[in-house]
């Protein structure tokens, strides 16, 4: 576990009621009070991490469920301080395996180089009046020194070919390492992190490209949870999941946001186009009809809240996010099973 970076400026009476403040506010939120989630409480309390106490206020304050996801997310984003040991692991090999490489590459220029000075020192005794037997000797003498450098390079060969098999591992361990850093398993859509990324370049790399954002919802989740468990519920983000994949295009986005919250990056689209993608996927999840194998339980229709905004001069990452999430709770507001859009468009036509 990476190591975090806890509050420790605290008498043990202070700590103890820290503590306890901790537990009930997990369990306030209907959270298990894990380690990691404790860390983060703890943390949020003692006032410990500005940015940590900003977000998780901005979360509170926007009526947002706190759960164990966002707990997480929150964990990799302002506590964890050790994200890096297995990519560092991957980068003392590869730094190993360049250091292979060089000296290899230093070993067939130093048999290259004696195998010029022999055959140069041969040629050397070659006369007009060179006899038979000096021909012969001086033969066998440019023999030996190209069986030696065959042998060389023979050798080098499969020192080379060991040498690339390593690199094409590491090649794969470092791809699989930034895949984890940047995706939610459950889902296996991006993560907020890789959003952060990916969003900073459109905005920075296309300055005057239409960029749209959809934020949707899952209605009524917390119902799901309660209901039927935790297993049916990742069922659920899982089939969601899906729903938006379908209804994207291959230069589009979809991260998971919150706990059942969704976000899609949209390059190159208008508002009323992003409209139109939150309208197909508001449709294709209402048609979803989910089936629990272990009983043969029929789950009841559910359904997302969606926002969508577009961006405006001046805009950041931040006002972005904020006026998509902010058309988002129009829709909850509004009845739920909708797409609204952002500034005075209203919802979308095609809404439930």
């Amino acid at each position: 576990m990476p190591a975090t970076a806890l509050s420790t400026q605290h008498t043990v009476e202070q700590a103890k009621a820290l503590a306890f403040r901790a537990v009930d506010f997990l369990l306030e939120h209907e959270v298990a009070p894990i380690p990691l989630s404790y860390g983060v409480a703890y943390e949020y309390l003692s006032g410990g991490s500005p940015e940590l106490c900003r977000t998780l206020d901005e979360y509170l304050h926007s009526g947002r469920r706190i759960d164990a996801f966002v707990l997480r997310d929150l964990h990799e984003r302002h506590l964890a301080v050790d994200r890096s040991t297995p990519l560092r692991s991957v980068g003392n090999d590869l730094q190993q395996l360049l250091g292979e490489l060089t000296q290899n590459i230093e070993e067939a220029g130093r048999g290259a180089e004696e195998f010029g000075q022999a055959l140069e020192t041969t040629l050397g005794h070659l006369g007009h009046d060179a006899d038979a037997q000096s021909l012969r000797i001086i033969a066998t003498g440019l023999v030996s020194a190209t069986q030696r450098a065959r042998q060389r390079n023979e050798h080098l060969q499969q020192r080379l070919q060991v040498t690339l098999a390593e690199s094409e591992k590491l090649k794969l361990e470092l791809e699989r390492h930034r895949r984890e850093a940047l995706i939610d398993p459950l889902t296996g859509l991006w993560n907020r992190r890789a959003m952060d990324n990916e969003l900073d370049e459109l905005m920075a790399i296309e300055p005057d490209a239409p960029l749209s954002l959809l934020m949707l919802d899952i209605d009524h989740f917390k119902r799901i949870n309660d209901t039927h468990g935790h297993a049916l519920g990742d069922a659920v983000l899982r089939h969601v999941a899906e729903a938006i994949r379908k209804c994207l295009r291959s230069e589009d986005h979809a991260v998971r946001y919150g706990g059942e919250e969704f976000l899609v990056l949209l390059p190159r689209t208008s508002l009323l186009e992003a409209a139109q993608v939150a309208e197909n996927i508001r449709t294709r999840v209402a048609s979803l009809r989910l089936r629990r194998r272990s009983d043969n339980l029929v789950l009841e229709p559910f359904t997302v809240s969606l926002g969508v905004a577009s961006r405006k001069p001046g805009d950041t990452r931040d006002t972005l996010l904020r006026r998509t999430d902010r058309a988002m709770y129009r829709s909850k507001d509004a009845g739920r099973n909708r797409v609204s859009l952002d500034g005075d468009h209203g919802h979308a036509p095609g809404h439930a």
